[in-house]
């Protein structure tokens, strides 16, 4: 049994380093790019091993987009149970998306890819486990506009305006801290803040725009 769960073990570890290394090579070089060769150096592991415990490269870009998503929707779901309030379900939801970006930094530089390649290489079980979240954000667009505290809006538009702002800010973070500092002046010194600082702002920017006239913020 010890032998058994020693095994498992690594073979887990050897997985997890595959799939951390073939994150970095695909955000850095491309779907079309990569060559899984540079990935099993990468992660310090022999090519057949990622044939043998995954795939293709195909397979292997799959295994990282659903690493990042699996179980994402289910602990959203969790988090946003015992909360009676649209408003702070919907925080909820845009704190959790910035959560993935914060976790996996490389991540964000994939979701470019695939933005201006059309998604062209995500599988329709990756575009499912994208559809359960904003299956989830639609319930919670649907549950404001019956207690009148959002505009009937399309999730999807919700969840690109979301993703796309946070995206943007993560990738740009050092270059804003370069053009926030040459604005400053003597009287306003810069401010730098960092990505986690934003989301409040994200936020209160997308609720804003979803309350209808005259209703104000609880």
């Amino acid at each position: 049994m010890a032998d058994t769960t020693t095994r498992k073990n690594k073979k887990d570890q050897s997985v997890r380093k595959i799939l951390n290394a073939a994150l970095l090579v695909f955000a850095t070089q491309g779907y079309n790019g990569a060559r899984v060769d540079a990935i099993a150096r990468k992660a310090g592991v022999n090519k057949a091993m990622i044939y043998y415990r995954i795939g293709n490269k195909q397979a292997l870009y799959q295994a990282v987009i659903h690493d990042i998503y699996q179980d994402r929707a289910a602990q959203l779901r969790r988090e946003i149970q015992s909360i009676s309030n649209p408003e702070e379900k919907l925080k909820t939801y845009i704190a959790s998306v910035a959560a993935i970006m914060d976790a996996h930094p490389h991540f964000t530089r994939i979701m470019i890819r695939e933005m201006v390649s059309g998604w062209a290489n995500f599988s329709p079980a990756i575009f499912e486990e994208v559809s359960v979240t904003i299956k989830i954000v639609q319930t919670i667009l649907d549950e404001g506009v019956e207690k009148g505290v959002f505009l009937k809006t399309e999730p999807l538009a919700v969840h690109t305006m979301v993703i796309g702002t946070l995206i943007l800010n993560h990738l740009t973070q050092p270059v804003k801290n370069q053009i926030m500092a040459a604005l400053a002046s003597p009287e306003s010194p810069s401010d730098n803040k960092g990505f986690d600082q934003l989301v409040p702002q994200v936020q209160r920017l997308v609720i804003a725009a979803l309350r209808p006239a005259g209703v104000k913020h609880e």
